[in-house]
């Protein structure tokens, strides 16, 4: 850098001038990496999978394709450079175990494909070591069958974060199958880490958009098999010396096995400690719960609510005392399931009595749940006129995003036949944007409810 800015000092240069600098003081290629991250759209995803042969040893098969949650994208057909088989300048960290020791192993990927010898007595692989490199990566079965071994407590979080968001990704585009992403969940459950526990129950909530309805009762059998170690271990009461992001996971935790895991045990504790806290019976929170655990309760609570309990947490929305109190009752009058609820919390999206800021993420939240999510779609082709004349335009593009979670072939068409007879403008590809993460949605779906159907039986009641 300090030879980039001696040598224009006093003249112009652009950004390849520093790239050059870098290049001639690194002596490494600066201006061929940099061209092809800059000016390229995409990122690639790197293929790495095990070859074990008798005669030649065992290796590392390392290559790279563009990422694509589809087969092609809208790029690929205006730029012949955006298939799927460019090549990035790609820095490697590969960590190789091997009889109990470690070695990192530095590799620039300028080629398709590469080959990395492997030691006597190798354990495991794992690439991005240190979770920095601006790339995803599709392990092989037997590879990730052997880092599987080792989670969570061999590798650190944020290496442990890079596997599942990366094999979730995967397995959603299609480049790794669903049932080694699932299997990948089960070695994690001893994980106490936030931010890895983000991306799995993420994944759920997913899986839960696209399963049959039939198929439920097993996905929240699965979802219990995975969330209640976790839970058990940590309880419901802070303990002394837990971090704050303990504290947060314990909330998202309890949510999540009430919810998608509808845990009877969870929910009938969740009632208790409502109704002991004093809240049931319209008093001011006591402080005395934990408050990362309890907006879980009060999700729980409007999950399996009745039309009693919708009321009650409507009237605590209209009489709370804090903003975050009132947002926390308003949202979860859209988690209620009959559908009369749901028809009236829609009503107040439009007769004033939710802020027009606040009602588009209302139905937003609607249209992402599989129980009001037809109802909702139902209602804004209904009223499209009149929330367009109320909402901010910035309110409009938020409660559109939702449309994602119509994840049906059927409601996919509705969507993009209501889009094309309207002249919706968000600005930039917002629009487009929503409707391919739709159309993603629909893609796995078809392709894999069955897969996961099969997987799923083994958690079916008998």
């Amino acid at each position: 850098v300090r030879d980039y800015l001696r040598a224009h000092a006093y003249d112009n240069a652009d950004t390849g001038d520093l790239w050059a600098a870098l290049q001639r003081t690194a002596t490494q290629p600066v201006l061929d990496l940099m061209q092809g991250w800059i000016f390229r759209a995409g990122y690639p995803l790197i293929n790495v999978d095990l070859d074990q042969d008798p005669a030649r040893g065992s290796r590392l098969l390392i290559a790279q394709q563009r990422f694509t949650y589809l087969p092609s994208s809208s790029l690929d057909a205006a730029d012949p450079e955006n298939e799927r088989d460019q090549r990035w300048h790609a820095p490697l960290l590969i960590r190789i175990t091997a009889r109990g020791q470690s070695r990192t192993h530095r590799i620039l990927l300028t080629e398709p494909e590469a080959r990395l010898d492997l030691p006597d007595g190798f354990e495991s692989a794992l690439v991005n070591e240190g979770g920095h490199g601006f790339y995803r990566v599709r392990y092989g079965p037997a590879l990730l069958e052997r880092l599987m071994r080792v989670m969570p407590g061999g590798l650190p979080a944020i290496e442990r974060f890079n596997v599942v968001n990366d094999a979730w990704a995967a397995a959603v585009a299609g480049l790794m199958p669903l049932s080694d992403y699932l299997e990948l969940t089960a070695s994690l459950r001893a994980d106490r880490d936030k931010n890895v526990w983000a991306i799995l129950i993420d994944s759920f909530h997913a899986l839960n958009r696209i399963i049959d309805p039939s198929d439920r009762p097993a996905l929240e059998a699965l979802v219990r098999h995975r969330i209640q170690p976790a839970v058990a271990e940590l309880g419901w009461v802070t303990r002394p010396g837990e971090s704050e992001l303990i504290r947060q996971l314990r909330g998202d935790l309890l949510r999540a096995l009430g919810t998608i895991g509808n845990d009877r045990a969870v929910q009938a504790r969740a009632a208790e400690l409502y109704a002991d806290d004093g809240l049931e019976r319209g008093e001011r929170d006591s402080g005395t719960l934990d408050p990362n655990v309890l907006p879980a309760l009060i999700a729980v609570l409007a999950h399996v609510g009745d039309a009693a309990r919708y009321d009650e947490f409507l009237r605590r929305f209209r009489t709370a005392a804090t903003p975050q109190e009132e947002r926390r009752y308003l949202y979860a009058l859209a988690a209620f399931q009959p559908p009369a609820l749901l028809d009236q919390t829609l009503a107040r999206a439009i007769n004033g009595e939710i802020r027009t800021q606040d009602a588009p993420f209302v139905i937003r939240s609607l249209l992402m749940s599989v129980y009001g999510r037809e109802r909702a779609w139902n209602f804004v082709k209904a009223n499209w006129d009149t929330m367009d004349r109320m909402y901010p335009k910035s309110g409009l593009r938020r409660l559109c995003e939702g449309v994602i979670g119509l994840a049906t072939p059927e409601l996919e068409r509705d969507v993009l036949a209501f889009f094309a007879e309207r002249k919706i403008d968000f600005g930039g590809k917002t629009r487009d944007q929503y409707l391919e993460q739709l159309h993603v949605a629909v893609v796995w779906r078809e392709r894999d409810r069955a897969v996961l159907r099969h997987y799923l039986t083994r958690f079916a009641a008998p």
